[in-house]
């Protein structure tokens, strides 16, 4: 499994949310590939579920703002959904991809070596849509890439019931009174905190309970009329950034967070899954570090395959 608390070896996980969107596609197989290729280490993907009973990517619960369909996506059968084709929500010229199946992309970042944050957008009773969520991690040899991610903390709680080798991540709009109460309650392995309403004391709390601390940040577009008028988040965000409050950022725009991360003297953690590094390091003839679990190459030293997970992030 790879180390969720790098910023205790000056490490930062980079996230793609919804993939490199800032181009266009979101949460298909153009946005994943391009963010592994600008040095991301996760993905962060939605799910939903069809009237059938599939589980399929896609962000909305109606297909009208993001796709060639309309309706709700849940009253149709996964034959219907295969038809379609995705499209940009903003109105930016892309191909349109298929609305793929999650165990198809399951197994695409796999072999891209990407890790995985899947976010459980549905509202379900039972458990029986979990179990489908964790077999099918099970059944592509997911389970130490994937993070299940989602706003609803009994869903997290009840997927470390279902699964308990399966980390989650809960995401948090709120400055929380006690965060990592509220991690614990849910058993979860990370907090995310959306944009603005992290503060030092929520990492620093996080921290010593041993749980990790990821930052949703928007694209820098947002940032710049405000830095106009004299207020300057990314100052701030920086700061934050070097007492090693910040475990994993996630945002739109891979390229820009990777420099963000980078001139903040960090670095954005390159990684790989060690039959990947090992065939690649028997390529080059490049000496890299080893774990009980993976591989990890520091920095920039080479080009191994593409970045995913690591077991334990030493210098």
């Amino acid at each position: 499994m790879f180390d969720l608390l790098p910023s205790r070896s000056g490490y930062v996980l980079v996230c793609g949310h919804r993939g490199h969107s800032i181009e266009g596609h979101e949460n298909t197989r153009p946005a994943l590939q391009r963010a592994a290729e600008l040095g991301a280490s996760l993905c962060e993907i939605d799910l939903r579920v069809t009237r059938d009973g599939r589980l399929v990517v896609f962000h909305d619960d109606i297909l009208d703002n993001a796709s060639t369909g309309t309706g709700l996506i849940r009253q149709m059968d996964h034959a219907e959904i295969a038809q379609l084709r995705t499209r940009n929500r903003n109105g930016v010229p892309v191909e349109g991809q298929p609305i793929e199946r999650f165990e198809h992309v399951l197994d695409y970042c796999r072999d891209l070596g990407l890790a995985l944050i899947v976010e459980i957008k549905d509202k379900f009773e039972g458990t029986a849509y979990l179990e489908q969520v964790v077999r099918l991690v099970e059944q592509a040899n997911m389970s130490e890439r994937v993070l299940i991610s989602s706003f609803d903390y009994v869903v997290l709680r009840d997927v470390k019931l279902l699964a308990p080798c399966i980390r989650t991540m809960g995401i948090n709009y709120h400055r929380l009174v006690e965060p990592a109460a509220a991690a614990r309650s849910a058993m979860m392995d990370v907090m995310n905190t959306d944009y603005p309403q992290f503060a030092p004391d929520i990492g620093e709390g996080l921290h010593a309970a041993g749980i990790s601390v990821s930052h949703y940040v928007p694209p820098p577009s947002h940032f710049a009329l405000r830095r106009s008028y004299g207020f300057d988040y990314l100052d701030l965000l920086e700061s934050h950034m070097r007492a090693g409050l910040i475990d994993m950022l996630v945002c739109d725009d891979v390229a820009w967070i990777v420099e963000f991360i980078k001139g903040c003297g960090l670095v954005p953690a390159r990684l790989d899954f060690a039959e990947q590094i090992a065939r690649s390091a028997g390529e080059t003839g490049v000496a890299i570090e080893s774990s009980a679990d993976a591989l990890f190459e520091v920095g920039d030293r080479h080009p191994i395959a593409r970045t995913a997970v690591v077991s334990d992030m030493r210098k």
